[in-house]
């Protein structure tokens, strides 16, 4: 029996694709680390929450799931396998000496490097198929062609590749007699542009040779042959001529790289997400390639003092000062406002400033009253959470159909709207629905275009623009309002906003003044993160100062000034001018997905997602029932918060385990980001307890929850998958949901 096992095992141990993969582990850990991270992906165990996955199962090109979005899935991957080689080759090479007596080695090496690319695909294949069949409902005739496409596309850039190192990797041994015969070499070494000379052969001198079993022409296995009695210098040769080839086809495919960013506007150049998040991963590879062959233990600290100097340019110069703009905002020189406490105290404490926007809303909420017709009219503040499209589509989706149910008593008493990130993008969008209905310009407000219009994917020009622009070079600009801004991922994802409703919200802010003013549409107040200092930024189209000043307490408690009024900061800036689709993005700044929004001060602010500091909108609007108590208490008989959450408070299926030795060194951290939202639950919980218990009139809460199960899987992304979509627009009709309709609708009506 024993004799038996022997000859494999021995086969086992002298085949070099197993070699290959045991010299991965040993000397290739850094390549190693980029295929587990997409192997975490595609088996579900990183970014599930972010639908990370889901944008390989399910990739859009051009608004649709097809065969072409998987042909360039596919690409992509065979990109990334060649770069895998190509790095492995440079990496791996100088331990199996014997690659230089074989024809073509550079492509020998690649036939037998296949054991990672093939588990990986295999597994993805699998994920795939599994997901498309049982979440999207796919025919199997249909998963059939997406696998064949992903093939194909793996198979294309492969192609290209041998096409490539055919020509350019022939052997160049016919100095050698008795050796090999075909190919030449007559030339002196030539050192790569990206790789650094270096002696390969000293490091399987000090070995005994070892004989090995490849995979050679037509898929047959080769014993592999001694180079004992090879020459120093023409191993050197050898390798250095493989090397220039494989330096230049990295060259190749970064430039490719960098050309393909300047056709991102272009909309057969919009690929899928996960297409982009590859290619970023082959160019840091291909580039970390590069740096390793020349500076060798050195790359580490030269990295580190790069960075460095980068940082220091970056507060010091121009260059590395990679900004994103508030497009529309005058950011001249002489126009920077100064960011101090003593600026902030005296945008805040400006008596006459506080009376005339106190005064001014004031005439806002009286003619709000007079368009509802009714002597004390129920005030609707509506309260919105973020959570990407999700929240974008579910928000949408809730006001439209319950202001038809309804019969338009929802908007026709709702004066004031508040909220985080993709909650306050669909609130938005229906506002702006609302208003073009009110022109004349539209004649159903409620239609499911605009839901089908807001889920539309936004992640696959903003990722692609972040994998071949942002990371590198901001070489395109663009003109607005007579100021030129670098383009950037930000202003990707405003024109896919732009293009996927159709331009609605393509205006400036202070195109919405007049409408809010004359109660035509509620008032919508944004509430970024000011990161230098945690303080929030209250953007409107109307001045804000009452709330800003709305401290109350003891004359003489010390005050931090958390609230700062946009317009009346930057009111040298031109405020009005900002994009409105600048301002609903700035507040849905998820951080590195979208790039922080500097603005024009000394030091430069930098702003962030609302949903840092209040995700669902809690805070502004009690400030706002605080300051405008009297008068609501006066004019009406009672408010009516309706909130629109993306999340229930608590989960119907939510269940605790036991703390682990593991959870114990990862709990601190976890803390930080799984009981984010819900501390902020806690927080607003006790501060409209204790607010609203104060207040001289009726206060009532109704919530839609759109995830009410914990196992109720829809993704914090701004992709949407079709099965997710549907679970969004299923969710209204939820028990707990229609009840809270009929709340809703017996409040109005008291």
């Amino acid at each position: 029996m024993n004799t038996n096992k022997l000859p494999i095992l021995n086969f086992v141990k002298s085949f070099f694709p197993v070699q290959l993969f045991i010299g991965h582990l040993k000397y290739n850990l850094l390549a190693i680390l980029y295929w587990l991270i997409l192997l975490l992906i595609v088996t579900d165990n990183i970014g599930k929450a972010y639908g990370v996955p889901l944008l390989f199962f399910s990739p859009e090109y051009l608004g649709e799931v097809n065969n072409w979005s998987f042909l360039f899935i596919g690409f992509s991957v065979g990109g990334f396998i060649m770069g895998f080689n190509t790095y492995s080759y440079i990496k791996l090479g100088p331990y199996y000496p014997f690659l230089v007596v074989v024809t073509k080695p550079f492509l020998k090496f690649c036939l037998n490097n296949f054991i990672i690319p093939l588990i990986f695909n295999v597994i993805y294949i699998y994920n795939l198929t599994y997901f498309q069949l049982n979440e999207e409902h796919a025919t199997g005739i249909q998963v059939f062609v997406y696998v064949l496409s992903y093939i194909g596309g793996i198979s294309i850039f492969l192609l290209l590749s041998l096409l490539y190192f055919f020509p350019t990797n022939k052997n160049p041994f016919s100095l050698i007699k008795n050796s090999v015969n075909e190919g030449n070499l007559s030339s002196k070494p030539i050192n790569s542009v990206l790789h650094n000379k270096e002696k390969w052969y000293d490091v399987f001198q000090q070995h005994d040779e070892k004989s090995y079993i490849y995979i050679g022409t037509k898929f047959k296995l080769f014993k592999s042959r001694t180079v004992q009695h090879l020459d120093e210098e023409l191993i050197e040769k050898v390798f250095a001529k493989n090397r220039v080839n494989t330096s230049v086809f990295e060259l190749i495919t970064i430039i490719s790289f960098f050309i393909l960013g300047g056709f991102r506007d272009y909309d057969f150049f919009n690929m899928p997400a996960a297409m982009s998040f590859i290619l970023l991963l082959t160019i840091i590879l291909m580039l970390f390639s590069a740096l390793l062959s020349w500076f060798h233990r050195w790359t580490y600290p030269m990295m580190i003092c790069c960075f460095l100097g980068m940082n220091y340019l970056s507060v010091n110069t121009s260059f590395f000062n990679y900004k994103n703009y508030a497009y529309g905002l005058n950011y001249s020189p002489n126009k920077r406002q100064e960011y101090s406490i003593e600026k902030i105290e005296e945008s805040i404490n400006s008596e006459n400033t506080d009376q005339k926007s106190f005064h001014s809303y004031i005439k806002i909420l009286n003619k709000w009253k007079a368009n509802t017709g009714e002597n004390k009219p129920k005030l609707v503040l509506i309260n919105t959470s973020g959570g990407g499209s999700r929240s974008a589509l579910w928000t949408l989706t809730v006001l439209q159909k319950t202001d038809e149910q309804l019969n338009g008593q929802l908007f026709k008493h709702t004066q004031l709207i508040t909220g985080a990130s993709g909650g306050m993008v669909g609130a938005a969008y229906f506002r702006e629905i609302l208003l073009r209905y009110k022109k004349g310009e539209i004649n159903n407000i409620y239609s499911g275009i605009y839901r089908q219009n807001i889920a539309k994917d936004m992640l696959n020009k903003l990722f692609f623009t972040a994998s071949t622009n942002d990371m590198f070079f901001r070489y395109q600009k663009i003109k607005i309002n007579g100021f030129t801004y670098p383009k950037d991922r930000g202003y990707s994802f405003e024109q896919q906003l732009h293009e996927n409703t159709n331009n609605f919200l393509n205006h400036s802010l202070g195109y919405y003044k007049y409408y809010e003013k004359n109660a035509m549409i509620p008032v919508m107040i944004f509430n970024p993160t000011i990161i230098n200092d945690g303080r929030r930024l209250l953007i409107s189209s109307q001045p804000l100062t009452f709330i800003t000043e709305s401290g109350g307490g003891p004359k003489n408690m010390s005050r931090s000034y958390e609230n700062i009024d946009y317009l009346n900061f930057f009111q040298d800036n031109n405020p009005y001018d900002i994009r409105f689709s600048t301002v609903v993005r700035i507040q849905a700044t998820f951080p590195f997905i979208l790039p922080m929004v500097t603005l024009p001060t000394k030091p430069e602010m930098q702003l962030m997602d609302s949903g840092i500091r209040d995700n669902y909108g809690g805070k502004s609007m009690m400030e706002f029932l605080h300051v405008m108590q009297d008068w609501i208490k006066e004019n009406t008989s009672g408010v009516i918060i309706v909130q629109v959450r993306d999340t229930k408070k608590v989960l119907n299926d939510e269940v605790y385990h036991q703390v682990s030795l593991a959870d114990k060194l990862s709990l601190p951290f976890d803390n930080m980001y799984r009981n984010f939202t819900r501390t902020q639950d806690f927080d607003q919980e006790e501060l409209m307890k204790i607010g609203l218990n104060n207040l001289k009139f009726p206060v009532n809460l109704i919530s839609f929850n759109l995830r009410e199960n914990k196992r109720d899987r829809i993704s914090l992304s701004w992709h949407l998958t079709k099965d997710e979509k549907q679970k969004i627009e299923k969710a209204y009709m939820s028990i707990q949901n229609q009840a809270a309709l009929k709340e809703l609708n017996r409040l109005l009506h008291e």
